[in-house]
This record gives structure tokens, C-alpha cells and sequence, in this order.
């Protein structure tokens, strides 16, 4: 019987289905019955699958294949005992079907030795293709999330079959479940060595470089993998993003509105469009796309906050303020909401709110140095330099490197008349920026001038 054969396997199910439906008992053979099995189990159908198998064993009692399936249902629905149960009955124990399926059940059972001693007598076999077998190796090693040995077979097979596309596919992918992009990256080079014409290798690439965040290669890829396949929207997707995170957000602007115009009900990508726009500076082009991705959805947050964060650019408050309220009815445990409303308040110039609002941020997600460095710049502000050193600190055991924290702890120091750390941190700010001294000065002069002999350092650092 031609199991390929689709008209056979719709008369088939048919003839089945009907006898099922008229309770009527009718005969097939076994390859008849493996055909609906599977039929069945592909489409995730188990229990129909389950009942074939059990009808075929009335049918054909003891019959290695049936048996060897209803095994295999039995570890489809994890019940590996009553698998091994099965599989220690059958008199085929060299078939390499069984001993695949045997070598799975050991490993799922904890009995780990005996389960790679079974793949290693499959991989010895001289009687299986050494590919097929490979590539069933892998399978059962990759379920297991075994990548490493997975990875293992597989370029031990490639050595004896150097260009074969599935095991350069399987390797590759395995690599990238390690994330371990470069090894990946090498293996696409190769397979595209081989064939240079295939676009889902060049996507592939693409991510890949993308991943390790060499945007401009993944560009090229990509670009590669339109070129052969223009018609490829993933791609497309992903050029923008890459153009995005390369800080080329013009360029990206450019390809997400090519998105928008496949894709013109997607509020996902009007975002995206939105925000290539509003980075550019171009605020009047990005207020239209969110406002149409909101429109699209109203419980799309990113099209609230992208509206909120370009009003305030444009010192438009008060429209601001509504469509942060919009954004925190759909979701207030968002901590980058209550950071925006923050930002908001103080231009407002309510610092109470602004500070509570901070607070909130960090309630949500503790792990923002940014935000306590914003709140003790709020604390500077209202002259208590106590507290504003307090959250500096704070944020500098979060991140020793956030920019600017140099400058934050002189200015303080030196409100507190503490002229040796001021200087020290000013000296450290002026290293890393040398326009730190000015905005020192700036920010010392914005207070009452000091009392004549006042020790405030604002002299150049030596």
C-alpha cells in the first residue's frame, strides 16, 4: 500500500470513519492500520490513534508493528513504564526502530547509561542509513534539551557527509539553542557556501547577527534573503528592527512604512513606525501612526506611551497627562509608565507627584538606577543633599557606571561644603566628559551666589 498516496488515505478514512459511525466491524490490514495511526497522531488526534492501534491488536494479536505503536502512544502521553512494558515483549529487539524507541524510554526513565548505550549500538548499526539514524538520534537528544551531545552526532555524521542540508540544518539549530550564534553563524555561511540562493538561510543568518547585535551584517542578510524572496514580510519586519537598533531610525522608518502598507491593520507595526519616527525627531510624523495604532487597538499601551512621550517633547501636558492615564488603565504595573508619568510631573513642575510616581516605578521593579538617580536629582533640587547623596548611592551599587553619577555626587558634596569629594567626583565627571566642569559651574551659579569666602570648587580640577 502507498502510504504517500492521498486519494488512498482519504478512502481510507472515509471507509473507517463510516464503519466507526454504523458500528460495524470491518477488516483491514496491518500497513492499513499503521496508516491511520498515524494519521491520527499527527494531528494530534491520540485517542482516536489509541483506539485503531487497539482495534488492529483484536484484529492482528501480537503483531510487532501495532504493539510498537501502541508503545509509542504510551510515550507520546509520558507513560514510559507501560512503554518498556510493551517494547520488552516484542521479538524484534535489534530493529532499530524499537531500539530508538527503547533508548528514549531508558533516558525518560532516569536509566541514562542504558539509554546512550542503545544510541551508541544505533549509530554503530551498518544496517540504517547513517543520516536517518543521525537525524532520530538527534530528535530524541533535542527533546531531551541534550544540545551538546545533539551537536556532538551531528558533526561526527557531517564528517562523512559534508553537505547534507539536514544535518547542517539540525546542527545549526542546535547551536542556537545554546546561543551559541557564532558557531551558528558558521554553519549558515556554509550551507549558503553550498547554495547561495536559499532566503530562509540568509533570514536565518540575519537572526542570528542580529542576536549578537552586529545589526549592520544582519542587514545584509536580510537584504539577501528579500532579494531572493521579495515577497518575505518577516524579513522585511526584521530589516526595520535591525536599521532601528543600529540607530539608523530613518532607514528604519523607511522599511516599517513598507510594512504598514502590506500590513495597513497591524497596530503592532504602526508602533514600530511611530517610534523610528519620534527617535528621528520627526514628532509630527510619529503622532499619526500612534494615534492609528490606538485606534486599531485600543489596549495597545506602546500607542498611549508613544503619544504621551512626543506631547511631551512638544510641551503639550496636558494631552500628555490623558494618554498616560489611557496607558495606565491598561496596564499600571507597568514600572516605564510610572517613570514617564515622573518626567511628566516635574515638567509640570509638581515634584511630590513626581516623586511618588518614581517611587511607584521602583515598587514595580526595584532594579532602576536610573530612577533613583532621577529621584535624587529631585532631592538636590529641593536642597536636601543629604537624601539626594543617599539615592546616588543607591543607584550606584545598581550600576557603577550609570552616566552622569559622577557629576551628581560632586554637586552634592559640594552644596554640603564638602569641597575634597566634590572634587574627587568632578575630576572622575571631567575625565569622562570634559563639558561636566561647565555644567558644574552652570548648575553651582543657579543658586544664590555664595557667601564671600563660601569654599565651593569650581575652579578646573588639576
Amino acid at each position: 500500500m502507498n502510504n504517500n498516496s492521498q486519494p488512498n488515505l482519504e478512502d481510507l478514512l472515509r471507509r473507517y470513519e463510516q464503519a466507526m459511525s454504523e458500528g460495524r466491524p470491518v477488516y483491514y490490514d496491518v500497513d492499513e492500520l499503521e496508516v491511520l495511526s498515524d494519521y491520527y497522531l499527527s494531528n494530534g488526534k491520540r485517542f482516536e490513534s489509541s483506539a485503531v492501534i487497539e482495534m488492529g491488536l483484536t484484529l492482528h494479536p501480537n503483531n510487532s508493528s501495532l504493539l510498537l505503536k501502541r508503545a509509542t502512544l504510551y510515550v507520546e502521553i509520558g507513560d514510559y513504564k507501560h512503554a518498556l512494558h510493551i517494547l520488552d515483549r516484542l521479538p524484534e529487539r535489534e530493529d532499530g526502530e524499537v531500539l530508538l524507541l527503547r533508548a528514549e524510554v531508558f533516558l525518560r526513565l532516569d536509566r541514562k547509561q542504558e539509554g546512550l548505550d542503545l544510541i551508541e549500538q544505533v549509530m554503530r548499526s551498518e544496517r540504517l542509513d547513517r543520516v536517518q539514524r543521525c537525524l532520530d538520534v538527534v530528535a530524541i537528544l533535542t527533546d531531551m534539551t541534550w544540545f551538546p551531545l545533539a551537536i556532538d552526532y551531528l558533526q561526527d555524521t557531517l564528517k562523512q557527509y559534508p553537505d547534507n542540508q539536514e544535518l547542517l540544518e539540525e546542527l545549526a539549530w542546535c547551536h542556537e539553542q545554546e546561543k551559541d550564534y557564532a558557531s551558528c553563524i558558521t554553519v549558515y555561511e556554509r550551507m549558503l557556501d553550498l547554495d547561495p540562493y536559499k532566503a530562509d538561510i540568509w533570514f536565518n543568518l540575519g537572526q542570528c547577527h542580529f542576536n549578537r547585535e552586529a545589526y549592520n551584517k544582519a542587514v545584509e542578510a536580510y537584504e539577501f534573503a528579500l532579494t531572493i524572496y521579495p515577497d518575505d514580510q518577516m524579513a522585511l519586519l526584521q530589516l526595520g528592527h535591525a536599521h532601528f537598533q543600529a540607530t539608523r531610525y530613518k532607514e528604519s522608518a523607511v522599511v516599517y512604512e513598507e510594512c504598514v502598507n502590506l500590513d495597513p491593520e497591524n497596530d503592532i507595526i504602526r508602533v514600530y513606525l511611530g517610534e523610528a519616527y519620534e527617535k528621528s525627531g520627526q514628532l509630527d510624523k510619529a503622532l499619526p501612526h500612534y494615534e492609528q495604532a490606538w485606534t486599531l487597538n485600543p489596549l495597545n499601551k506602546d500607542a498611549c506611551v508613544g503619544m504621551a512621550v512626543c506631547l511631551m517633547e512638544q510641551k503639550v501636558f496636558g494631552e500628555s497627562l490623558t494618554w498616560l492615564d489611557r496607558a495606565l488603565k491598561i496596564d499600571e504595573e507597568d514600572p516605564e509608565i510610572w517613570v514617564y508619568l515622573a518626567e511628566l510631573m516635574q515638567d509640570l513642575e509638581l515634584r511630590e507627584e513626581a516623586f511618588m510616581s518614581y517611587l511607584r516605578a521602583l515598587s514595580l521593579d526595584p532594579h532602576q538606577p536610573d530612577v533613583l538617580a532621577s529621584m535624587g536629582n529631585l532631592a538636590f533640587d529641593d536642597g536636601n543633599y543629604a537624601k539626594a547623596l543617599s539615592l546616588y548611592e543607591a543607584a550606584r551599587e545598581m550600576d557603577p557606571a550609570l552616566p552622569g553619577l559622577n557629576l551628581f555626587f560632586a554637586l552634592a558634596y559640594a552644596k554640603m561644603d564638602q569641597t575634597d569629594q566634590a572634587m574627587t567626583y568632578l575630576e572622575k565627571a571631567v575625565a569622562v566628559d570634559p563639558k561636566a566642569l561647565d555644567l558644574f559651574r552652570e548648575i553651582m551659579m543657579e543658586e544664590d551666589e555664595p557667601n564671600e569666602g563660601a569654599n565651593t570648587p569650581t575652579d578646573s580640577p588639576s
